[in-house]
């Protein structure tokens, strides 16, 4: 389990039980909860669960409702058919798939799981409108916390804060409360910023990108200092070479203290269309807020590098995608954070691409890994696989011909 965290999210979650008084008017009339003085307005023990979307510009506060996990690893992948959206779940141990949620006329993203494994939280694309809305991993308190045109999200693992991208901005939601900021926009300048994973709980990586290019620098925002941050005041933790813009990433170490980034020699780099060549590549290691220090940890002459992951405290995972020269190697590989026993697991596929902590990719124990695998000329086939971080042969638990599919992470059930 993904306990032993120190920093990046402290992802031992530690949830007290608010107590209240109660008492009863007459033998008829229900409980309520007691107020803490008599000017102060009487709030619910749960806020109330709506699927509705709250007043423009506010949001609601989430209700969440523990429940009880079982042991069996659970894969959480999306399918969005033409007539809805679906979050699925695939037992790997009874090969069950269950449906979590259904929605007519729908589609889905920017789905993940929440640090404990109970809840989901994702982005509804219904009649041209984005809600952002909960769900519990069993189906049940499908909710609505904000409307308007929410874009990529990311979640604390205190499962508290909500940051997500909207028409130049970036909204910071506390769902515990429904207070909603604006952190830091654009401000009508050329760039736009993605946020792109927490380093901790108060602490979130962001990528600022210019118009027709690549992101290209690693920034770092602290939802501590409030709302309103100039992005231009935003400390820089990594600035991609010029060499490099359309072949580089980054994500926290396990346990927050580094920050690993990956680079490759591109074959162009003067529009979108620029794509990896053939190396040579590296992985580094870099203190988590930036600075001049840094080591290689692990370096390949002919590869082309194009993702990276920490995903257990000893274990990375990378992409290579070769498009010139030797392409027998590209696919998923890991390597360990000193650089050692570097193995290539799956001839090809892709990495989460809604969120990078660790159980968007591998199981909550740290011995399987799952893969988006996307095929074909003509129409798309969409498959996703899983398989062990040991090596061997991927297994395929979902395929299907023009219906897009997506993971979305691990919990156990």
């Amino acid at each position: 389990m993904y306990t032993s965290h120190a920093s990046r999210a402290k992802r031992v979650l530690i949830f007290g039980l608010v107590g209240c008084l109660v008492f009863l008017f007459a033998a008829s009339a229900p409980l309520l909860p007691a107020s803490a003085s008599s000017s102060t307005t009487s709030r619910p023990l749960h806020p109330a669960i709506s699927t509705n979307c709250p007043s423009p510009g506010t949001a609601n506060i989430a209700s969440m409702p523990s429940m009880t996990l079982g042991t069996h690893p659970n894969i959480v992948y999306i399918v969005n058919e033409a007539t809805s959206g679906t979050l699925k779940r695939y037992d790997v141990v009874t090969g069950g798939k269950v449906e979590i949620v259904k929605l007519a006329s729908t589609s889905i993203s920017e789905a993940q799981v929440s640090a404990n494994g109970q809840w989901l939280l994702f982005v509804d694309h219904v009649s041209g409108q984005n809600k952002l809305q909960l769900v519990r991993m069993d189906g049940q308190f499908l909710q609505t916390l904000y409307c308007g045109a929410p874009g990529e999200v990311q979640w604390s693992t205190n499962q508290k804060l909500v940051l997500f991208s909207d028409s130049g901005h970036i909204y910071l939601l506390n769902v515990t409360n429904g207070a909603l900021q604006v952190e830091v926009s654009t401000g009508g300048a050329s760039v736009s910023i993605h946020p792109r994973t927490w380093l901790d709980n108060t602490r979130a990586y962001l990528t600022l990108q210019l118009p027709d290019g690549p992101p290209e620098t690693l920034v770092i925002l602290d939802t501590s200092k409030g709302p309103n941050q100039n992005f231009q005041n935003l400390p820089v933790a990594f600035d991609a070479t010029p060499s490099t813009p359309f072949c580089w990433d980054f994500d926290s170490s396990f346990d927050g203290t580094s920050l690993f980034t990956s680079q490759c020699t591109a074959k162009s780099f003067g529009g979108p269309g620029a794509s990896p060549c053939c190396g040579p590549s590296v992985i580094a290691s870099r203190p988590p807020t930036g600075g001049v220090s840094y080591s290689y940890i692990y370096v390949n002459q002919s590869q082309a590098f194009i993702s990276v992951r920490a995903v257990t405290a000893n274990i990375l995972l990378f992409t290579v995608g070769n498009t010139t020269g030797d392409t027998s190697h590209n696919g998923l590989w890991k390597v360990g954070t000193d650089g050692s026993n570097p193995l290539r697991l799956a001839p090809s596929g892709q990495l989460n691409q809604f969120t990078q902590f660790p159980w968007s990719n591998v199981s909550r124990d740290g011995s399987r890994y799952v893969l988006l695998v996307t095929s074909g000329t003509t129409s798309n086939t969409y498959t996703l696989e899983y398989g062990s971080l040991s090596g061997g042969t991927p297994i395929v638990f979902a395929s299907i011909t023009g219906v897009p599919l997506a993971v979305v992470g691990w919990t156990t059930m």
